[in-house]
């Protein structure tokens, strides 16, 4: 590949990143406003309890039945049936998944309708579970089902939007979904005075009609596109063997990811009685830089990473994957360090009614050690990419589950009260991303090529250096500003005075220290800034 087919990619990449960052970030905020409403409206009641218990189901099952094949394969196997048979290829294997899911998302959708109660006991089975919270949540899930189907055909759309390299409506679609559930929480608030039946209902089919349009507002892009829709439906279409084959491991991996979260949440237990809560409020902090940046960049390279694969192009491949995994080394190690550094600052904008200080203090030390994890959390999550676009994801998805054995007894043995306690949550998730990290890159050179990490180990080295010192510099500057108590308003300010000092700190040293990868991270940057 030449130097200016390298630099018109690199730049379409970084267009890409931008573009799905600021419709990334734009839908996270849109999802803590959700929050807030939700508070608003509801409290932390059995109401809530029931209402979250329902709408957490249609997306689990969606992932359970249909996740893998959208996740892992949809995209690779789409370009690779557009290599081969051209843009009438790639519509026919698009429709017959279309109609597929609709057939048996629909069927799974009635099915949910009728043993809702039995669904729901999956989620309550647990002695002393209130039977109020039974009630509501079967009588909400009975709604929300419908969602399944939606989550399905929404994530095709979604898949072939993306192959297209169209990425900004997708992204902001799930904006449009938080607008109308925000609208339907606070049209709940005056109905619930005078009918708490229709305002249940109101709230209820507000949810789901947000599922609804964050799938009917990418129609109208599609069909600009070129896509034409049809009646068919091919079981023995080999590109939908090809599809399922790799769609069984990714259900794997799924499998091995929940037992993974179902054992966090039971030890975190063992480890302090609102260990469950308590991370919680640190994952939600913990994940915003992956899904805003790390997963926009991983995004956009998977369908050139697909696409080459689909072309036998690995030299092209390989070179994606290494500045992949160079560039999420550099944009998430100095976030991480500062992360570590404002921890308390960003919990407490959470500090309101019963969340005290003592609790701004405990999840702020969870996600101080949690930081850590983050560099190789993103890039093993970027790897995860790699090994779906050459179809090989059963590797990824064997290597995964394997390691979920080694953090689950992680889990048992430091979260003993006799030992570090809830803190060996983070510890254990270290201890497995960094090993998922570096086996997955090891093993992916088998189809690959081999993958040279001596220049994503030197960025990592050079942007960890940056990174502490951003950190230590915003905290110079928390130590020099007045006390304003450890409130929200502290909180903010403190964020949004020394985090804007620990970036420019931080990523103004990786130019100084001539990192390559700055260009595309500055190349993503001025698209945020209004043009001249």
């Amino acid at each position: 590949m030449s130097q200016e087919e390298n630099n018109n990619r690199n730049n379409s990449v970084a267009r890409s990143t931008a573009l799905m960052s600021i419709a990334t970030l734009g839908s996270r905020a849109t999802g803590l406003i959700r929050t807030w409403a939700m508070a608003f409206a509801l409290g932390n009641s059995f109401l809530t309890s029931a209402y979250q218990v329902a709408n957490n189901m249609p997306n689990t099952i969606y992932e359970l039945v249909v996740g893998g094949i959208l996740g892992a394969a949809f995209i690779p196997v789409y370009l690779l049936a557009k290599e081969r048979h051209g843009d009438n290829g790639a519509n026919d294997f698009a429709c017959n998944l279309l109609n597929l899911f609709l057939l048996v998302l629909g069927v799974l959708t009635l099915a949910a309708v009728v043993f809702a109660p039995q669904v729901i006991w999956t989620q309550t089975f647990a002695e002393g579970s209130s039977q109020e919270v039974i009630d509501h949540a079967v009588r909400f899930f009975r709604i929300f089902a419908i969602q399944i189907m939606f989550y399905g055909l929404g994530g095709v759309v979604t898949g072939m939007l993306n192959a297209n390299r169209v990425y900004f409506l997708p992204s902001l679609a799930p904006a449009l979904n938080n607008v109308l559930v925000i609208a339907a929480f606070f049209a709940y608030i005056p109905l619930s005075h005078t009918n708490l039946d229709l305002a249940l209902d109101v709230l209820a089919w507000g949810t789901s009609l947000g599922v609804v349009a964050q799938f009917a507002i990418q129609i109208p892009a599609l069909l600009k596109g070129g896509f034409r829709y049809r009646w068919v439906l091919n079981l023995k279409d080999p590109a939908l063997r090809e599809a399922v084959k790799i769609a069984i491991p990714t259900f794997i991996y799924i499998v091995g990811m929940m037992v993974s979260f179902s054992c966090r949440n039971a030890f975190s237990l063992q480890g302090a009685d609102n260990g469950p809560s308590t991370l919680i409020y640190a994952w939600t902090w913990f994940q915003l830089p992956h899904g805003v940046l790390a997963v926009s960049l991983s995004r956009a390279l998977f369908t050139e990473m697909s696409d080459d694969a689909a072309k036998n192009n690995f030299e092209s491949l390989r070179s994606h994957v290494e500045s992949g995994i160079s560039g999420t080394m550099l944009l998430m190690i100095p976030l991480a360090c500062l992360m570590g550094a404002l921890s308390e600052p960003l919990m407490q904008l959470f500090r309101a009614g019963a969340f005290s200080a003592d609790d701004v203090r405990t999840v702020a030390q969870v996600l101080t050690l949690w930081a850590f994890c983050l560099p190789m959390y993103s890039t093993s999550m970027f790897m995860y990419n790699v090994f779906a676009s050459v179809r090989k994801f059963h590797v990824f998805a064997i290597i995964s589950c394997a390691l979920v054995v080694v953090q689950v007894a992680f889990y048992a043995v430091l979260c003993n009260p006799e030992v570090v306690g809830l803190y060996g949550v983070p510890i254990a998730d270290f201890v497995y991303y960094v090993a998922l990290c570096i086996i997955s890159i090891i093993v992916a050179s088998k189809y690959t090529g081999r993958i040279k990490v001596g220049h994503a180990v030197s960025i990592s080295l050079r942007a960890l250096i940056a990174g502490l010192l951003g950190a230590v510099a915003a905290l110079m500057v928390m130590n020099l500003l007045p006390d304003l108590g450890n409130g929200m308003v502290a909180g903010l300010v403190q964020l949004c005075v020394c985090g804007v000092v620990g970036l420019i700190v931080g990523f103004g040293l990786c130019i100084v220290f001539r990192i390559p990868e700055m260009n595309m991270v500055t190349r993503i940057i001025k698209r945020f800034l209004p043009k001249k």
